[in-house]
């Protein structure tokens, strides 16, 4: 049970954070997956998305936790998810899963005002970031262009003005502090994965900014 919460939390080793360019299929899969959850949950009700959420983490983390163990397994689900797999999530926690566990987490403890933001968040920034950043020159910050970090801050900007104008979200200043924190976190590239750290900082500081 230690060694599993290890790779809960952890990712088992230290996961790598040399830059390697993701294949499109992965980006794809990161928005067109990502943005999915927030979208539903503007058309379903908190209690709905807490239940879906919990049964797709729990299957998610049950799955990693699994073929883990059994080394056939494991080899057929690279073997199938190559296109949307990191290097090295043959041996950690999916990108996918710490997404799932990051949204179930944001509605649990802040609410859809605040989880619907945040997934968009990581959702469209995240990719934009990458996007941007490994095109541009310049200086790096923790191996990464600070003009991937403005990408991000500026995708996110655009989704949450977006959503204001449609009545999803009420308009209030905190969201702009939120998609600040999204952004430097994704910078930061807070271990596990930046598809947990970035919607929870994201989402913890809008809460207690007053959305």
């Amino acid at each position: 049970m230690r060694r599993y919460m290890q790779i809960l939390v952890f990712g088992g080793e230290r996961r790598s954070t040399q830059s390697v360019s993701p294949p499109v299929w992965r980006r794809l899969f990161h928005v067109i997956a990502g943005s999915s959850i927030p979208l539903v949950g503007i058309f379903v009700s908190e209690t709905s998305m807490v239940w879906a959420l919990s049964f797709l983490a729990v299957g998610g983390i049950g799955l990693d936790l699994v073929r883990f163990r059994v080394g056939w397994l494991n080899r057929l689900f690279t073997r199938w998810m190559a296109p949307l797999l990191k290097a090295d999530e043959a041996n950690h926690i999916t990108g996918a899963t710490y997404m799932v566990i990051a949204a179930l987490l944001v509605y649990v403890l802040y609410g859809k005002e605040v989880a619907i933001p945040a997934m968009f968040f990581l959702s469209l920034g995240d990719p934009a970031a990458a996007l941007v950043g490994r095109r541009m020159p310049g200086p790096r910050i923790l191996g990464k262009s600070p003009l991937g970090t403005a990408a991000f801050i500026g995708v996110g900007s655009g989704m949450a003005a977006v959503l204001i104008a449609a009545n999803v979200i009420d308009h209030h200043w905190a969201l702009w502090a939120g998609v600040a924190v999204a952004g430097t976190a994704e910078l930061a590239s807070i271990p596990p994965d930046d598809n947990l750290s970035v919607p929870l900082l994201a989402g913890t500081a809008m809460h207690f900014l007053g959305v």
